[in-house]
């Protein structure tokens, strides 16, 4: 009887190891989840609904561990963490993405589109795979994410292309921003986003480029109150897990993880409808708001385009491969 009550015993602890580990429970899945985005903006709420969806969809056996307002560290230095599986997952905007793989600036060269709907179809149903192919080597895409459209600000009116020849403009470090301001002959100043406000409360600079919702949420407009909403740039961003991570998931977790991905619509809105309400604001609150007319905003495309291929082959071999591409692409969506 004792021989056969520890045969049962064994037996009975074996299928509790089999099912529920050596620790005594099943293992959960947790995955870190990193993002320059604090909470109660569109890109936190998003991801949170993603958040929810993998749990549910899992029944609590992923968790996804949200890390807003850059906590992991700014976006490069998680860019490279995630490549190298240090962190899970990154939700990025475009200055790394652009940075690390320079053909997806393509997509944000001045002037290129004039809607918002072109952008998309370009995204969604043309080029979305070719991009995807560019960030292959080191990612799983989960998604691709989203900006919004780049305006130039300033101290003073830059409706009209020819008050800004001289105008002291902070430049972004990438090629798309070189391009915009050398062609309206700026005198353009290369500083970090994050020392644009000091620069402009000391003179350094005058002006700038931005999305609205940073424009507002940073104070850009409290030292810088014209806003031209010239629509120049559209910027994408990406979700993305480095391969290793990826791998090392099931693919039941694999499936999971992309199913319970919401539907871009909803950051493409969100990010829309929180624009338009900041830049509203501003308005509300003595800043000024410059509505282009068709004349104004063809003159500025006038002076950018034809530096069109300078940016295109000062970002590379890939660039000038898949330029052809984004042109036809275009095309194709109605432009």
């Amino acid at each position: 009887m004792k021989t056969l009550n520890s045969t049962l015993l064994g037996a009975a602890m074996a299928t509790f190891v089999a099912v529920f580990g050596a620790g005594g429970v099943e293992a959960k899945t947790e995955l870190k989840v990193a993002t320059l985005a604090p909470e109660g903006t569109p890109w936190f709420d998003w991801i949170a609904e993603w958040k929810k969806g993998v749990e549910e969809a899992s029944n609590g056996e992923i968790e996804l561990q949200i890390f807003p307002s850059a906590q992991l560290g700014p976006e490069l230095e998680v860019w490279n963490k995630v490549a190298r599986g240090r962190i899970d997952v990154g939700v990025f905007s475009a200055a790394p993405m652009t940075e690390k793989e320079p053909a997806t600036a393509l997509m944000s060269t001045p002037f290129l589109f004039e809607k918002a709907e072109t952008v998309y179809c370009v995204w969604d149903t043309q080029l979305g795979g070719d991009f995807e192919a560019l960030l292959a080597d080191n990612f799983h895409l989960i998604s691709w994410a989203e900006n919004g459209w780049v305006q130039v600000y300033g101290q003073d009116d830059l409706s009209d292309v020819s008050d800004a020849e001289g105008y002291k403009i902070r430049v972004a470090p990438h090629a798309m921003s070189r391009v915009m301001m050398g062609s309206a002959r700026a005198n353009g100043i290369e500083i970090p986003y994050a020392d644009t406000p000091a620069a402009l409360q000391t003179g350094l600079v005058q002006g700038g480029e931005s999305v609205g919702i940073s424009y507002v949420a940073f104070g850009l407009n409290k030292v810088a109150p014209h806003l031209t909403l010239t629509n120049h740039s559209h910027q994408a961003g990406a979700v993305l897990m480095g391969k290793k991570t990826w791998s090392r998931l099931t693919e039941e977790e694999q499936k999971i993880l992309m199913d319970a991905v919401p539907p871009i619509e909803m950051l493409r809105k969100g990010v829309a409808g929180v624009d338009a309400f900041l830049i509203g604001k501003h308005e509300e609150g003595g800043g000024s708001v410059h509505r282009l007319t068709d004349e104004e905003r063809a003159a500025w495309k006038a002076k950018v385009e034809p530096n069109w291929p300078t940016m295109v082959k000062q970002l590379g071999a890939e660039a000038e491969e898949m330029w052809p591409k984004v042109l036809a692409a275009k095309e194709a969506c109605g432009e």
